[in-house]
């Protein structure tokens, strides 16, 4: 039948301009779904080494613990018990079968318990402790722990399970070797022993959901505009459907043509949308990285992209689909016989008494009122656009670009693998500017992303503006205040208890919720820990942390190379030199210089010793450091000053004739000959030396490497004495039956009096003095780190091994060496931290940054250029329906615009009057639309439906948020307006007069061309 292929295949410039809205609509749609996928493909790339690998559970008995686990879970009982200073902690039970069972069938260590008593890793040596359970109180014995990688936190209690039923059980943990990867583990209430991976995939999650909203606005838009151009072609052909219907037609069968012609448009336009929304995006990520603006993210569609896009895009098209059904309906269920007037008067409603009120209040030109209404939904849908832009960039500018600074590790790629001294905050603190030393690790709670972060209140709550709003602060490594927002998305409150996961190295803890806070910004969707909490589960080693933050932007003091200030990005962070050098030598000053900044930088230093001065000038990449060698000679007798960069040393001048004894060590068997090496005050061979040894012997002669073994005798004190000339030099050794064959050290830390900025080198030189190869194990050790190694040495043979020491506190520390648990060298150096370190850090480049902004910058780029992008979209989307919206009310009114034309009204003139109607409509429409959109936005936000990443995305309404909004809604309806108006000016006068649809043109009803 003719009126088949007339109502299908007949498609008119509207409807093109109905598929170029579908056309931006998904685009928009498409474009978004690629950035947030390939944003979650970033980040889920990069964690995805941290996989869960396991989860655990808490249960508040043991029975429950044992009934739920299956035969390879650990099941470990505990105890609740409160120490002496207030405090609380676990008493774990477990046997050492247990451990080592569990340990070698994955890849966690759990620690074996002591003997008797119980052990922790809080303490350096055998002790004694009363503590209180739920039985009463009891005094244990309390052994060092020293087990590494362990799950459990250090700050536990491990004992045999006899122990923990003295004390009282109070519950139990639950491990599981292996997890299912995802976010929450395979039970309700587990928790993934790694959970940087499973944050991330709970993160995308949640960026899904609001993506799925998203597509519900965009369909909604798709019908709009679809109901909208259909209802134009109905109307056009309306004549025609009476006729149709008089001669038999069936209006079921008109309504189902028309929902196949609408589902055709959309169809059309979802298919060019998507390709529009592919190229579209590509290009504008291809233009950034031509333009020179960073970003990582890689635009492609995956398998992943494919399902999650279909779904989408059918029920776009099912959707225009409807609304084509429902306007043909309005039409079609008339009787073919219906009377225009009756016709009329059967649309007169609230609606045209609407528009009969603002005719009377301010009557308009050309367009008319009834675009009010349609107008508001798309310009609705952009001021949800620009209010979530809003709110998520007011959540994300705190992060990014805070009004304080933030140190971090230079040199490291991301905030998580920054490692700073605490003691940074306090060498800010001196400086009267509050600091917060803070550690964050990612975690996930029944199955929602949660960031925690370990601080200590009092100074994170000066530096964040944070409020105790109920409970307490938080006392000991047990207790935590969580924010108000993660308490609503979370349903967390004071008294709950949390379990809590390791964030990218396996663990375990469990904290009690005592207060809550109050903070601006993304502050208080956050779980606020202890550090040493924080640290066992980031895998940071006491005394550092990832970062510190400050209130107020750092300021330098100065800029001039001389006292010390990094203006140009380069500080020197170390200064070492010999304790004494021999008279008219060389003064060795070994220089640590470390590029503070992320750009190449060039530093002339200048070295004085007394009246002498040497520069150097050293250029660096951004974060490298370097060591730099300067020589001075050296003066008089006596003391000599050296001075570098604002910092001081002194070297003392001794006679080039001194002599001095090497290598022997302070213990030696009976009937042995070590190796003695003779030296002057440089460490040059004294050749010809006589050495006498501890037995009466007579004297033995060095080589020319000045060496010469010795002999000892019996059990007691040998007294060995070397000459040279009129010089000598004496030592003893204590020989004894129960000593052993131990290589000799001798250990320097350079340099001895490093900054905070700097970190020391521990440099050992171990020798073997026997004349039988030897082969040992050798630890070095300071703080907290142990360095190791195994060395096989030679009769005579010397190696050095030189760790780098971490970063420390202002104070002294001692740095030993030690052989199968003998020590064999130990040596001290201080660590110093004045002005000149603050001055270096608020020059250093890292100033007004976060750790946060890093990651941002290391996942994604630029993050402007995803807000561009989503902006862009939005932008299109918005124009495209308005324009659909305005062209159907100009579509009615065009023999006005035909009679303005057919009377002299210029083009110029014509385009004006349309302009002052839309900004006349936009303006009341806009608001209407900001109404819809604030209201919208809050429902959606009280739902918690506006959770990024564990962050409650609050509505910013801000007068500037508002005047944005007004403003783009009112520029979006001219613009509208105006490439409607363009396109009837193109039309002659003759032909808008001639009336539209079907009473003027039925030629145009029965498939013959149209005037369109």
């Amino acid at each position: 039948m003719g009126y088949r292929r007339l109502l299908l295949t007949r498609w008119t410039r509207r409807d093109a301009l109905a598929v170029l809205v579908v056309i931006v609509t998904v685009a928009f749609l498409t474009g978004v779904t690629l950035v947030v996928l390939a944003a979650g493909t970033q980040t889920t790339s990069i964690a995805k080494e941290y996989d869960a690998g396991g989860h655990a559970t808490y249960y508040d008995s043991v029975e429950a613990a044992r009934t739920h686990a299956d035969g390879d879970a650990l099941v470990l009982p505990v105890a609740s018990v409160t120490k002496p200073d207030g405090t609380s902690t676990f008493v774990v039970g477990v046997s050492c079968r247990q451990a080592e069972k569990f340990r070698k069938g994955s890849q966690y260590s759990v620690p074996c318990p002591p003997d008797s008593g119980v052990s922790s890793g809080r303490v350096a040596s055998k002790t004694t402790q009363h503590v209180e359970g739920t039985k009463g109180g009891e005094t244990v014995r309390v052994h060092p722990r020293h087990s590494e990688n362990a799950i459990l936190p250090p700050y536990w209690y491990v004992a045999h399970e006899s122990v923990v039923s003295d004390l009282g059980r109070t519950g139990a943990f639950v491990v599981e070797r292996s997890g299912s990867g995802g976010a929450s583990g395979a039970v309700s209430g587990s928790v993934p022993l790694r959970s940087a991976l499973p944050f991330f995939l709970a993160g995308i999650r949640q960026v899904l959901t609001v993506l799925a909203i998203t597509a519900a606005g965009t369909s909604v838009l798709v019908g709009i505009t679809v109901y909208g151009v259909t209802r134009m072609h109905t109307e056009d052909r309306r004549r025609a459907i009476r006729v149709i219907r008089a001669t038999g037609g069936e209006a079921r069968r008109i309504v189902r043509l028309y929902g196949l012609r609408a589902g055709a448009i959309t169809a059309a336009g979802t298919a060019l949308g998507y390709a529009v929304g592919v190229v579209t995006t590509n290009v504008v990520v291809n233009a950034a990285i031509y333009l020179g603006v960073p970003t990582s993210l890689a635009i492609r569609v995956t398998p992943r992209t494919v399902t999650i896009l279909l779904p989408l895009y059918a029920a776009t098209v099912a959707v225009g689909a409807i609304a084509g059904v429902v306007a043909a309906w309005k039409v079609t269920r008339d009787s073919p016989v219906t009377s225009a007037s009756r016709r009329r008067s059967s649309n007169d409603g609230a609606n045209a008494r609407l528009r009969g009120f603002l005719s009377r209040v301010r009557p308009l030109s050309l367009l008319d009122w009834r675009v009010l209404l349609p107008s508001v939904v798309p310009l609705a849908a952009f001021a949800t656009v620009v209010i979530l832009v809003a709110s998520i960039t007011g959540v994300v500018t705190p992060l990014v670009h805070p009004g304080g600074s933030t140190v971090t590790d230079p040199g490291a790629s991301n905030p998580i693998a920054s490692r700073v001294p605490a003691g940074y905050a306090a060498a800010i603190d001196r400086r009267g500017t509050e600091a917060s030393p803070e550690i964050l690790a990612l975690d996930v709670h029944d199955g929602h992303p949660m960031v925690v972060r370990g601080v200590r209140f009092g100074s994170f709550a000066n530096v964040s503006d944070a409020t105790l709003v109920r409970g307490r602060r938080p006392h000991g490594p047990d207790e935590a205040v969580v924010g108000t927002d993660l308490a609503r998305t979370l349903g967390l409150s004071t008294n709950d208890s949390v379990t809590l996961g390791g964030s990218t190295t396996p663990g375990l803890d469990r904290v009690k919720i005592v207060g809550e806070y109050a903070a601006p910004g993304p502050y208080d969707d956050q779980l606020l820990v202890s550090l040493p909490t924080a640290r066992h589960l980031a895998n940071v080693r006491p005394g550092n942390v990832q970062m510190v933050r400050t209130a107020t932007r750092l300021e330098g003091t100065g800029t001039s190379a001389s006292n010390g200030n990094a203006s140009d990005g380069i500080a020197v962070v170390g200064v070492s030199a010999p304790a004494q050098v021999r008279q008219n030598a060389s003064i060795p000053i070994r220089l640590q210089l470390q590029n503070l900044g992320s750009s190449q930088a060039s530093r002339a230093v200048s070295v004085r010793v007394g009246d002498r001065n040497r520069t150097t000038t050293v250029s660096l990449d951004g974060g490298a450091q370097r060591e730099v060698l300067v020589r001075l000679p050296a003066g008089r007798l006596g003391t000599e000053r050296i001075s570098v960069a604002g910092q001081r040393r002194t070297v003392r001048v001794v006679s080039g004739d001194a002599i001095e004894i090497r290598g022997l060590p302070d213990r030696a068997p009976p009937n042995t000959d070590p190796l003695v090496r003779v030296v002057d005050v440089s460490g040059n061979p004294v050749t010809n030396a006589t050495v006498s040894g501890g037995n009466g012997r007579g004297g033995m002669k060095t080589g020319p490497n000045g060496t010469v073994r010795v002999h000892l005798g019996d059990s007691g004190p040998a007294t060995i004495r070397a000459t040279a000339g009129d010089r000598s030099a004496t030592t003893t050794v204590r020989v004894s039956r129960s000593a052993s064959r131990l290589p000799v050290g001798r250990l320097q830390v350079q340099p001895d009096r490093p900054t905070l900025l700097g970190r020391p080198t521990a440099r050992l030189a171990v020798s073997n003095p026997w004349n039988e190869t030897i082969s040992r194990r050798v630890a070095v050790v300071s703080g907290s780190q142990r360095f190791t190694r195994n060395l096989t040495l030679g009769p005579g043979e010397q190696r050095t091994v030189t760790p780098q020491l971490d970063r420390r506190s202002p104070g002294s520390y001692a740095v030993t060496a030690a052989v199968d648990g003998r020590t064999i060298a130990r040596t001290n150096y201080r660590v110093v931290g004045d002005d000149r370190v603050v001055s270096a850090l608020a020059n250093s480049g890292r100033s007004g940054g976060t750790g946060i902004s890093r990651a941002i910058t290391t996942a994604f780029g630029d993050l402007n250029l995803l807000i561009g992008v989503f902006v862009c979209l939005a932008g299109l989307m918005t124009v495209g329906s308005t324009t659909a919206t305005v062209a159907y009310t100009v579509h009615s009114r065009r023999q006005v615009v035909g009679v303005h034309r057919a009377t002299g009204a210029s083009p110029l003139r014509i385009l004006s009057l349309v302009l002052l109607d839309a900004i006349t409509v936009g303006t009341v429409a806009t608001i209407l639309a900001f109404v819809v959109a604030v209201a919208a936005v809050s429902l959606l936000a009280e739902a918690g439906l506006l959770v990024l990443y564990g962050v409650r995305i609050t509505p910013l309404l801000t007068p500037r948020v508002a005047a944005s909004v007004v403003a783009g809604g009112i520029g979006v309806m001219c613009l509208s307006a105006l490439l409607v108006a363009f396109a009837l000016l193109r039309t002659p006068p003759d032909s808008l007069l001639s009336g539209y649809g079907a009473t003027a043109n039925p030629n145009a009803e029965l498939g013959g061309d149209s005037n369109e």
